[in-house]
């Protein structure tokens, strides 16, 4: 009998989702997920262990496969993952160290470097972004000049997506998508530029072959097969972003057509024409797994992590009462927070735990409550600390307009956007219907598409989606609450002007204090 089933994993910030599609139903049959952990040792640092991402990865595999008899009858897998991550590999495919994920900002130095000797205009032309640490190459260049030793015995550089796709079949590639996050990729003719990437100071070798998302890298190995319970054999293919494999897997195809992606982090992401040239920086340009599209992306740093952050220091009581009535510990604080009126009484929230990325790109941004008055409660904080993500998002949804972007809907997807509270906090702030799609995680589910269309089930990663994405629910903003939304919002980015400053300063006493 044909194999009919696929299998996509998503490797998430903080957390590995995982799911196995029925090709002949266009039905969820399987999922399965497990956290990894995230290290700051030191400010502005963000680490994580290539292992933990492996670990977790064939856990949520596991997972899935203890749901049925489902091994022998998938065709293909497709993994996607975090972008802007910098993961030095020997010959062997061994981590060198910790990998240096998007939200660590402690390469501003080498910034510099890159602006003074190939300039950011050429960065802007042949890669279509800015400079910033947030980046690749940044980041490689750090490595360069605090630890020679690495850089030296770096064979490629991969992405968390890279390396378990090496583990999976033994193959060093990177997919389009996450190539766009090194300079030295031309995004609009989809390959390395040797010039660039020797101007930059790293050699073109230690970047991996390049795939198209839908391509085959390689089949899964026999020690593979024994780590994840998945058969030897099975096509392998290059997998996206986990932004772009989550655009798929909502549906947003076409250009024009736009998504908000809420986890750890968020993404504003806006389909334009890849041959399409936008003279807008502060918002960012990768592949989409769609040839011929590309994302014109927002990132922004703290979205589920702001209220996570919230939980975890403040939350004891909740989780207590959540484990007891078997609810979401996040549920219970949105409902505290629904009896608090728009605005949070005038308390405002900077989501910036460390840094911020779209469209301030400020390494050395921190958080900020502004507003806090004798009547501010446990309640007020929280709807603040929702409000001011949706600030955030407003921030890139007008400068996304200004370059000429047109954004009609925006479909939703993520962890918090399954809060119908939020949702409407977000919908009242960018005065813009949301679109809730009817499916779970929808990066595994555009990555288990483009296994397919690798497996040759289906000709294309569009036409089945007709079958698979389903919108559940339309949400409409409130007129009265976004005109007052309106007013606060130009308070809250005239707060944040009058402290950049003051955050620099903030961000070189701690460094001057720091215990090393």
């Amino acid at each position: 009998m044909a194999r009919h089933l696929t299998l996509g994993i998503d490797i998430g910030t903080t957390n590995v989702k995982a799911c196995v599609l029925d090709t002949q139903t266009g039905k969820v049959v399987a999922f399965g997920s497990q956290e990894h952990p995230l290290f700051h040792p030191k400010p502005g640092w963000a680490e994580q262990e290539a292992d933990n991402y492996w670990q977790a990865v064939t856990s949520s595999i596991r997972q899935c496969l203890e749901q049925g008899n489902f091994a022998d009858q998938i065709a293909g897998v497709a993994i996607s993952g975090l972008v802007g991550v910098t993961l030095p590999v020997n010959d062997k495919g061994r981590p060198l160290r910790p990998a240096m994920i998007w939200m660590d900002s402690r390469s501003e130095e080498e910034c510099t470097d890159i602006r003074n000797t190939i300039g950011e205009k050429e960065i802007n032309r042949n890669n279509g972004n800015r400079v910033a640490p947030w980046f690749i190459d940044p980041k490689a260049l750090w490595i360069a000049k605090h630890e020679p030793h690495v850089f030296a015995a770096t064979h490629k550089f991969l992405s968390p997506a890279g390396y378990c796709t090496y583990r999976m079949c033994g193959n060093f590639t990177m997919n389009t998508g996450d190539a766009g996050l090194a300079y030295a990729y031309e995004y609009q003719k989809e390959a390395w530029n040797p010039a660039v990437a020797n101007a930059i100071g790293i050699p073109i070798e230690k970047f991996p072959r390049l795939y198209r998302s839908h391509e085959i890298v390689g089949e899964i190995t026999s020690k593979a097969a024994e780590e994840t319970g998945l058969r030897a054999g099975t096509i392998v293919a290059a997998g996206g972003t986990d932004i772009s494999s989550a655009a798929l897997g909502v549906g947003v195809t076409k250009a024009g057509e736009a998504f908000y992606s809420m986890g750890t982090g968020s993404n504003l992401g806006i389909m334009i024409p890849t041959e399409q040239t936008v003279d807008e920086y502060r918002i960012l340009k990768w592949p989409h797994v769609l040839p011929g599209l590309t994302m014109f992306d927002a990132p922004m740093a703290f979205t589920g992590a702001s209220l996570k952050w919230f939980r975890d220091q403040f939350g004891d009581g909740e989780f207590r009462l959540a484990e007891r009535m078997g609810q979401n510990v996040f549920d219970l604080f949105t409902e505290q927070a629904k009896h608090v009126p728009a605005c949070s009484n005038g308390l405002l929230y900077l989501p910036y735990l460390g840094n911020s990325l779209a469209p301030n790109w400020n390494s050395r941004a921190t958080g900020v409550f502004f507003g806090v008055q004798p009547t501010t409660t446990r309640a007020t904080m929280i709807r603040a600390l929702i409000e001011g993500v949706a600030f955030d998002l407003l921030s890139n949804f007008r400068i996304a307009e200004a370059a000429g972007a047109k954004i009609d809907t925006l479909v939703l997807n993520g962890g918090p956007t399954k809060s119908r509270f939020w949702n409407q906090i977000t919908a009242n702030v960018v005065n813009r219907p949301l679109k809730v799609p009817d499916i779970g995680e929808a990066a595994p589910i555009g990555d288990a598409v483009l296994a397919a269309v690798a497996a040759g089930i289906y000709s294309d990663p569009v036409t089945p989606l007709a079958d698979i994405v389903k919108i559940k629910e339309t949400i409409d903003p409130d007129p009265v609450a976004n005109r007052r939304y309106v007013d606060f919002f130009e308070e809250w980015r005239a707060v944040y002007q009058s402290l950049v400053g003051s955050m620099d300063r903030h961000r070189s006493l701690l460094e001057k204090y720091s215990v090393s």
